[in-house]
């Protein structure tokens, strides 16, 4: 559902590294950019391989301490999202991976955001003036 008035729309597009914020309701577009903390690469000092060597296999938990890690990581990002987002009535969620349907999720969760208009969308990596061109698009700006 497209706003007209857009007195309170975002546009948000997102995946689960960054997420950049299209908000037309200042004048010209204004972009930001929001990093997660979410590094694929960590390295624990003093952790070694993931595993243990037993005979001819290996043996680990790290996987599941490299798991719960990355979940609090994504988490926090979440929650920073929300918070950005509760000022708004009218939200456009698109980017290329699942992240934005798990915001989306998120958001339809939280009793604060029951009457707001959420649409989600997929959307390839664009450029700064691409991101702004679709939000007004979508907005009919």
């Amino acid at each position: 559902m497209k706003n007209e008035k857009n007195d309170k729309a975002i546009g948000l597009w997102l995946d689960h590294v960054k997420a950049y914020f299209v908000d037309l309701n200042k004048g010209p577009a204004i972009v930001e950019t929001l990093y997660s903390a979410k590094d694929t690469n960590l390295r624990i000092p003093g952790e070694s391989g993931d595993g243990t060597r037993l005979g001819d296999g290996r043996s680990t938990n790290n996987e599941y301490h490299k798991h719960n890690r990355l979940q609090e990581q994504m988490d926090e990002y979440y929650k920073i999202l929300v918070s950005r987002l509760e000022g708004y009535d009218d939200i456009y969620l698109f980017g290329p991976t699942t992240a934005k349907d798990e915001l989306y999720n998120i958001l339809r969760a939280n009793k604060h955001f029951a009457s707001k208009t959420i649409n989600v969308e997929p959307a390839e990596q664009l450029t700064e003036n691409q991101l702004v061109a679709k939000v007004k698009h979508f907005f009919n700006v």
